[in-house]
């Protein structure tokens, strides 16, 4: 952590360098009321005060806290703004780390503690290299020009005598240094797990409603609170002990000092201003060891947040570099005996896929829950590294020696789980294609089959719909995540299941609708619903992981296979459903 905070302050040379100079000149700077008031209780006692040498110690009196004042508030705003603009430029650094990490990193970390990184961890690390900086400018500067002073104009053995307690106390803030790391860690770790039991929570809220469960939720809830209230009160107790060695050791310090003061008096070897002088020095000194003991809290709390943030600065997703071939277009794609195994995973996940699609054409992927048609798309959207057997091939070349963005930037995607933005229904369409103008915004909401339910919004394209789409029904998200994915105009559209809460005849508009504005262009539609690809070119069955069947609907439909029945199934359904 300190080798990073250096690099981080050579990087600004002048604002540390102001933020050292003014703080050693304010520690310097302190001193000279202290000196001017010995100086004016040495003349009263020896009968020397006079009238003009009481308006030049009122005098300097006055200016020195006045420039003290000036100064301190001076490197004291320079170096927390600073402190400010780390943080600024850390958040920035890690969330863009986070945008570029794919799915393997987000099945290690969760939620929860992904946001108590971005939040709690650098503002810590802001504390510390703000606050910590201070506490090391100014009360090191000020200890060591508080003995200094105290030894050059009081008594150099009062001085001594009075700093040791304090380096026993030194010694104690040592021992303690390793068991307040781990508390800070392990109550911070509890934080972090008590923020994905929120997340959790306001997730399912609606389920656990409708369950029955919110006391037993309140129980679990109650029972992950305590925990954290345990963890902070250890935390607390160590705290308070060091808090409470310094006030005794401090308390010792002046003690001794003052008992010792009092007979160098007796023996005439220091002056009653020198005693009252040493007596306030004694005060400040005290003042700047417990600013040294907030180092050490300070330091622990920074370092246990720093380790965090490293984790994620150093994490990788398992997937390979991107590649730096450009792609203007999509014109094929091309599975030749590919084979995929999650990392997580013991079997495998997708085996002996082998299939081409060309630009203009439609692929309807169909087959049972959990047979792999999401993990097959999950290929072509580079979530996963790729399988070490076979060869997803675009346009004649390895997948993987493309550029991943500019890839991405030809593909829409439109997911299982509708990813919606707690805003307006216009931003999350336009979110597909920011420079999309109202005709093209028209026309994609037209294409989703959108429009009515657009006109029958009190506010229209303006009206919020809650986070993640809550106050819209199931029909509706989807077909917003449709419309957002057509204003995109990708060569490639993906829709992963995601006409599954629209009606059949919703379904059949959208279909053609996609048929009519995309003839040059290819698409991928993953159904349960067989009806969705009736029109498509191709249509693979994929089953435990392996296409077992290929053709187009009629060739499918005439091997009477797994595609037949499911058909036949779905027809009977539908013919039951029009005679109710």
């Amino acid at each position: 952590m300190l080798k990073t905070f250096g690099k981080y302050i050579k990087k600004h040379p002048v604002v540390y360098g102001l933020v050292t100079l003014f703080a050693v000149l304010s520690s310097g700077l302190t001193l000279i009321p202290n000196y001017i008031i010995q100086k004016f209780i040495d003349a009263i006692v020896s009968n020397t005060l006079t009238g003009h040498n009481l308006w030049l110690y009122l005098g300097v009196f006055l200016g020195s806290i006045i420039v003290i004042y000036l100064v301190d508030v001076t490197w004291v705003m320079m170096l927390f703004s600073q402190s400010y603009r780390y943080q600024s430029e850390l958040r920035r650094t890690v969330y863009k780390k986070l945008l570029n990490l794919r799915t393997p990193f987000y099945e290690r970390f969760r939620s929860g503690d992904l946001m108590t990184r971005m939040t709690s961890d650098i503002d810590y690390l802001g504390d510390t290299i703000g606050y910590g900086f201070l506490l090391i400018a100014s009360n090191v500067t000020w200890t060591l020009s508080i003995l200094v002073i105290m030894i050059l104009t009081t008594s150099w053995k009062a001085a001594l005598v009075s700093i040791i307690p304090l380096i026993f106390f030194g010694f104690i803030v040592f021992k303690l240094w390793a068991k307040v790391d781990v508390l800070y860690e392990d109550n911070r770790d509890t934080v972090a797990k008590l923020s994905n039991e929120v997340l959790e929570v306001i997730d399912g809220v609606r389920v656990m409603r409708a369950y029955g469960k919110k006391d037993l939720e309140q129980e679990r809830f109650q029972t992950k609170t305590a925990a954290v209230l345990q963890k902070a009160n250890n935390l607390v107790l160590y705290n308070g002990a060091i808090g409470q060695t310094a006030k005794l050791l401090t308390g010792l310090s002046t003690a001794i000092g003052l008992t010792y003061s009092g007979y160098l008096i007796s023996k005439g070897e220091m002056t009653i201003g020198q005693l009252i002088s040493f007596q306030i020095y004694l005060g400040m000194l005290s003042g700047a060891v417990w600013g040294l003991s907030d180092i050490v809290l300070v330091y622990q709390q920074g370092n246990v947040s720093f380790r965090k943030i490293e984790e994620l600065l150093n994490a990788e997703d398992q997937l390979e570099k991107t590649g730096h071939n450009g792609i203007e277009k999509i014109d094929s794609i091309d599975f030749n005996h590919y084979a995929f195994q999650y990392p997580t995973s013991d079997g495998v996940s997708l085996r002996n896929i082998d299939f081409k699609l060309e630009r203009g054409q439609t692929l309807g992927i169909v087959g049972k829950t959990g047979s792999g048609k999401t993990t097959l798309i999950r290929q072509l959207l580079r979530q996963y590294p790729i399988g070490e057997e076979g060869a997803i091939r675009i346009n004649g070349q390895q997948i993987e020696n493309y550029d991943i963005a500019q890839l991405e930037g030809l593909i829409g995607y439109v997911p299982q789980e509708h990813i919606l933005f707690s805003k307006s229904v216009g931003h999350n369409i336009r979110f597909g294609n920011l420079d999309a103008d109202e005709m093209a915004m028209a026309q994609a909401i037209e294409s989703a089959d959108f429009t009515k339910d657009v006109s029958r919004m009190k506010e229209g394209l303006d009206t919020l719909i809650g986070e993640k789409g809550v106050s819209i029904s199931g029909g509706q998200k989807q077909r917003v995540s449709i419309a957002r994915a057509l204003i995109r105009e990708p060569d490639l559209l993906i829709l992963d299941d995601s006409l599954s809460a629209v009606d059949a005849k919703t379904e059949r508009a959208i279909i053609e609708n996609i048929q009519d504005i995309r003839q040059n262009k290819t698409n991928i539609i993953v159904t349960h619903r067989l009806s969705a690809v009736a029109q498509a070119d191709q249509v693979i069955v994929v089953e435990d992981g392996a296409i077992t069947e290929i053709g187009t609907p009629q060739e499918l439909l005439a091997s009477k296979g797994w595609y037949y029945d499911q058909y036949m199934t779905q027809q009977m359904e539908v013919n039951e459903d029009e005679n109710i």
